[in-house]
């Protein structure tokens, strides 16, 4: 069985109703492309109810930028010399006769063989590989559990389990089976976060008594936390706010899609919807206002400045300003500034919409209306205190931010990041901030961590200078109005597998 290493699940849909390209992550240099890197896994994707801009890219060709046509009737019975990289049946952990059908559906509709067989192979990698366990609901248990791991790395973190189930949220609302998986993630990840709020990766929870067997990482052995954490509980303690934003966003995400809110009915649900309230609240002080009585240290032996945080674990300062502090970023890499701009909106996407949530089934009001208020203050802080003036494409949003005056200007491929606001519906994409933005992620001389060449991207400090990540392609593509861009994008994936039909 092939374990995808961590960050490498990236999904793009296109097609009909749920049609999906399931992009997996890993980093490819702007000249050739290379093996997979430990550490590279999360997914996103978008849908499309219609034929879009995404199903056309697979059928018309761009011979004016000297790409290779991507589709066409030509090119359906071509045999595709990209391999079948699914596990034995009989070594899939979950298998789900819905997505067996969608994958049949899907690739019917899918002229280029290379990416019919991407296709073939990625929808499904998270339930064939991840899936490491899962208890359905039964006579002697209330609630689902299910236990999401990255890849080669068995653990589960927060926001990389919410992405990586998300392609079968929408297929959840007519299969039992599929609804008490997702159900099974969000009541995983609330006892996770009551566990301890600051953590990002979690070990199985006592209670299943599961016999699975794992050991703390050695890489943070020596690290240096506060609050104390159970190394036996929490796998790694880096506060990122995406973090607790991503379970925000998967309650609110599950709902929309299947109208079912039985996680209502977990105690563990509601009480970790209010300490992620009151984590972000506590964070929203400033680095003097907390001073020699900080909420959250974070310091850990290192070579690399990524890895840990300035000012014996306090981070470089931040005024209160409303926006909320994050140590490190979805990369796990820490923050320069800790105002991170791409995980605010997030937050105030996943909190409007859990609000949503409370409004329509008419619980915890009280909860309801902390939550919209708390949402309605970061994002009146980020028009305020993110929207700079850039000196060649005007207002525009900052990376991160201090509320001192201090603003970084870059992007990074991991989820959420600047270019994706549009995809998790913090602005349109035709929002005019939004397209000034855009233009700066996607230039070399703005953006240190975009690469020029042949597979032009957004990349990130955790994999180095120059080199591309293919998550970034993906939400290029899928942020994208222009049909030639789109096409681009999926011809660049495609040709970037290094022949193993995975990213």
């Amino acid at each position: 069985m092939l374990l995808l290493d961590r960050r490498e699940q990236v999904t793009t849909m296109f097609s009909l109703q749920f049609a999906y390209v399931i992009c997996i992550c890993g980093a490819l240099s702007a000249t050739s492309t290379h093996s997979l890197t430990r550490r590279q896994s999360i997914t996103l994707w978008t849908r499309s109810n219609t034929n879009g801009l995404l199903q056309s890219a697979l059928t018309r060709p761009a011979a004016a930028a000297g790409i290779n046509e991507i589709g066409g009737n030509g090119n359906r019975n071509k045999k595709s010399t990209i391999p079948d990289a699914r596990p034995l049946f009989e070594e899939r952990l979950f298998v789900s006769p819905t997505v067996e059908s969608v994958i049949e559906d899907v690739s019917s509709r899918i002229s280029d063989p290379s990416l019919r067989q991407i296709f073939r192979n990625c929808l499904p990698s998270t339930l064939d590989t991840t899936v490491l366990w899962h208890r359905p609901r039964g006579a002697d248990y209330n609630f689902p559990y299910t236990y999401i791991i990255t890849g080669d790395i068995a653990s589960m973190w927060l926001r990389d389990s919410t992405y990586q189930i998300h392609p079968y949220v929408p297929l959840a609302k007519d299969d039992d089976q599929l609804r008490e998986l997702v159900l099974g993630v969000i009541n995983t990840q609330a006892e996770m976060i009551n566990i301890y709020p600051f953590g990002n990766a979690y070990f199985p929870l006592d209670h299943w008594n599961s016999n699975i067997s794992l050991s703390p990482p050695d890489f943070g052995k020596d690290d240096q936390v506060f609050p104390y954490y159970n190394r036996e509980k929490v796998f790694e303690a880096k506060y990122e706010l995406d973090s607790l934003a991503s379970f925000l966003y998967l309650t609110k995400y599950y709902f929309e899609e299947t109208g079912n809110s039985d996680f209502l009915d977990n105690p563990n649900w509601e009480n970790a919807t209010r300490l992620v309230l009151s984590t972000m609240k506590l964070m929203q002080r400033g680095t003097l206002e907390n001073y020699r009585a900080d909420p959250y240290k974070f310091t850990r032996p290192t070579r690399t400045h990524t890895e840990t945080q300035n000012l014996y674990g306090i981070g470089n300062p931040a005024m209160r300003c409303g926006l909320i502090r994050s140590f490190f970023r979805p990369s796990d890499d820490s923050t320069i500034l800790q105002y991170l701009v791409p995980s605010n909106a997030m937050a105030v996407v996943g909190l409007y919409g859990v609000s949503y949530v409370l409004d329509s089934t008419g619980r915890f009001p009280e909860l309801s209306e902390d939550l919209k208020v708390l949402a309605n203050e970061v994002d009146t802080a980020i028009k305020k205190q993110a929207i700079v003036h850039h000196p060649e494409f005007g207002r525009v949003f900052a990376y991160e931010v201090d509320c001192y005056g201090s603003h970084v200007f870059m992007d990074d491929a991991n989820f959420p990041s600047l270019l994706s606001l549009p995809k998790f519906g913090y602005v349109a994409k035709d929002d005019p901030i939004y397209i000034n933005t855009r233009k700066y992620i996607l230039s070399a001389d703005w953006n240190p961590y975009y690469t020029k060449g042949k597979y032009a991207g957004v990349g990130s400090p955790h994999t180095g200078l120059q080199q591309t990540w293919h998550m970034s392609l993906c939400m290029q593509g899928m942020t994208s109005t222009d049909e030639f861009e789109i096409h681009k994008m999926l011809w660049t994936l495609r040709n970037t597998t290094a022949n193993t039909g995975l990213m």
